[in-house]
């Protein structure tokens, strides 16, 4: 079993807010002359620009679960096992970086052996609750972090391997893995099976 490799990343949070400062007025001088001449100054201040908040990077953290979803009419039985947050973007991704973080989830699929119905990772989504999302796999980061991939896994197979998900910078804690059974026409008899969406809690 091969476990998921990150590199250690030491994460740094700067603030870049300039101080804002007003000169005071000071009073007027009076003098004793029998013809006197006031002057105002008005000293208008620059406007100022608030930097752009931004979340803080998520710190890489892996987490063991056992979470399962169970699919009753195809028998197909979904286990997430690991759930990784914080992980590194690659260094020639600045721009994802800003916006995105990205979450591992090690998932294990046992297909059931009733129907001729796979098990793809292409069926998997994340759900965040804040913000809400509902994300796809990526198959982008998997050779970055040197993770054995889920497979498809066809009728009585089991597989395990690692998903990854972009979600939102910011994305709290609350994670749920959904499984999106499409709808089935069974060949041998006329049962149609519908589409159905299956989900368990993640990380709370």
């Amino acid at each position: 079993m091969v476990g998921l490799v990150a590199p250690v990343v030491a994460l740094a949070a700067c603030s870049g807010e300039s101080p804002v400062t007003a000169d005071p007025t000071a009073p007027a001088g009076t003098t004793p002359a029998a013809t006197s001449t006031s002057t105002t100054s008005t000293t208008t201040a620059a406007p100022t620009t608030a930097a752009p908040t931004t979340a803080a990077p998520v710190k890489y953290s892996t987490r063991t679960v056992k979470a399962v979803i169970k699919d009753p009419q195809l028998g197909h039985t979904i286990t997430a096992m690991r759930v990784s947050r914080g992980l590194p973007f690659p260094k020639n991704q600045p721009v994802g970086a800003e916006a995105f973080e990205i979450v591992g989830v090690k998932v294990e699929f046992a297909a059931g052996s009733r129907y001729s119905a796979s098990l793809d990772p292409k069926m998997l989504t994340l759900i965040a609750t804040n913000p809400k999302q509902n994300v796809a796999p990526t198959a982008e980061f998997g050779k970055a972090y040197k993770a054995d991939p889920l497979l498809t896994t066809k009728r009585d197979e089991r597989d395990r391997g690692w998903v990854f998900f972009k979600v939102d910078r910011g994305t709290t804690t609350a994670l749920r893995l959904a499984f999106n059974r499409p709808a089935y026409a069974v060949s041998t008899t006329d049962k149609n099976i519908p589409a159905k969406t299956f989900s368990v809690v993640l990380t709370k």
